[in-house]
């Protein structure tokens, strides 16, 4: 009887240790994994912070071409684009038109 207390005692340890065994491990793989996850979070984060900063730059330069070609345009060079003034000005009258759609 004694010996068999004993055994039921001994497999209880055995159990508690595999399973605490196997507890640590899963830990440390799930541990690796979140640090592995972290780091390449990280690296990837920096990746998108540098092309984000380029992208800015690439904007400000083609605001800049932008700014000094639209300073360059002036009337002789309207002209010699082909360019001309127009001679009739049409503007909208303020009278109703009979056409015109009744608003609500």
């Amino acid at each position: 009887m004694t010996e068999k207390v004993l055994q039921l005692q001994m497999n209880k340890e055995r159990t508690v240790f595999w399973s605490l065994l196997v507890i640590l491990v899963l830990s440390a793989f799930l541990y690796i994994y979140c640090i592995n996850a972290t780091v390449h979070n990280v690296v990837s984060r920096q990746n998108l912070e540098n092309e984000a900063s380029q992208l800015t730059l690439k904007i400000g330069s083609e605001e800049f071409d932008y700014i000094s070609r639209r300073n360059a345009i002036t009337l002789q060079l309207a002209y010699s684009l082909g360019f001309h003034d127009a001679n009739v000005k049409k503007y909208i009258s303020e009278k109703a038109s009979p056409f015109a759609f009744a608003s609500k």
